[in-house]
């Protein structure tokens, strides 16, 4: 059975959750609506994109993922994208050119049903409909005419230069415990780790001296970094116990897109 997953800036307070997952129910009780996240940041593409591009990966084929974060950002456009025999619903504000990086999408279509003229939840309104027309397996040809061109973003690469044996990254996601995810991957490191001396530099003149392999190892002054399960360098605090109150972000100072740099002999 086809499944739909739920991700949006709608939080858990606002009923605006729970009447997409009614709209959904009353459309199609017997499928499958999962919550892959609504505590995403409005606005914010990148950290959309981290969220749903990592847990897709763990879904089956044909599952459709609706993404409604900005979802009355774009220019009145909404999109129905098929990749890897999954379907991507959100509005053309860029996140679906965020999700490919270096995939490629097989097809992207237009949203053309359902009333949408001056509607302000386009979650209810319209985008419910498509994601049941595609999780019962509806051609997606039906839901509008395809689109050579959408709205492009792209997500922060980190620079490596292993000349200079330097390696500039950003950071990309803060996760719920207050630790800082980067861009930079395992494979970009695979030099900077068998080197005699590495050194990751952050703000506030403080550096780490080594790559963590736990969040259990030997820390300096709290901090450490290691190479989590998803394969990116992160910057952690060992006590941790949220964004807000005692992480890596608050105690740092760091945020999305904050520079990490490492340096290494």
């Amino acid at each position: 059975m086809a499944l739909i997953t739920l991700s949006s800036d709608y939080g858990f307070k606002d009923p605006h959750r729970a009447i997409v997952h009614g709209v959904l129910a009353s459309l199609a009780p017997e499928l499958r609506v999962l919550d892959l996240s609504h505590g995403l940041q409005p606005g914010n593409l990148i950290e959309s994109a981290f969220v749903v591009g990592h847990a897709s990966k763990s879904f089956p084929a044909g599952t459709v993922h609706m993404i409604l974060n900005g979802e009355l950002a774009g220019d009145n456009t909404w999109l129905a994208m098929e990749m890897d025999g999954q379907f991507f619903i959100a509005a053309n504000n860029g996140i679906l050119s965020l999700l490919q990086e270096s995939r490629r999408a097989k097809a992207i279509h237009r949203i053309e049903i359902g009333e949408q003229a001056g509607s302000l939840f386009p979650g209810r309104d319209f985008l419910a409909r498509a994601a049941v027309h595609l999780a019962q397996g509806g051609a997606l040809s039906l839901l509008g005419k395809p689109m050579d061109r959408i709205k492009s973003s792209s997500m922060p690469r980190p620079n490596i230069d292993s000349q200079r044996k330097w390696i500039n990254g950003h950071i990309i996601y803060v996760d719920n415990y207050g630790n800082l995810l980067t861009n930079i991957r395992r494979q970009d490191l695979q030099e900077a780790l068998q080197s005699k001396r590495l050194e990751v530099n952050l703000p506030r003149n403080r550096s780490l001296n080594r790559i963590a392999k736990s969040y259990q190892d030997n820390a300096q002054d709290g901090v450490l970094a290691l190479i989590n399960s998803l394969g990116l360098l992160e910057i952690a605090y060992r006590e941790g116990k949220s964004r807000e109150v005692n992480g890596a972000s608050s105690l740092l100072g760091l945020g999305i897109m904050s520079e990490i740099s490492i340096t290494y002999e």
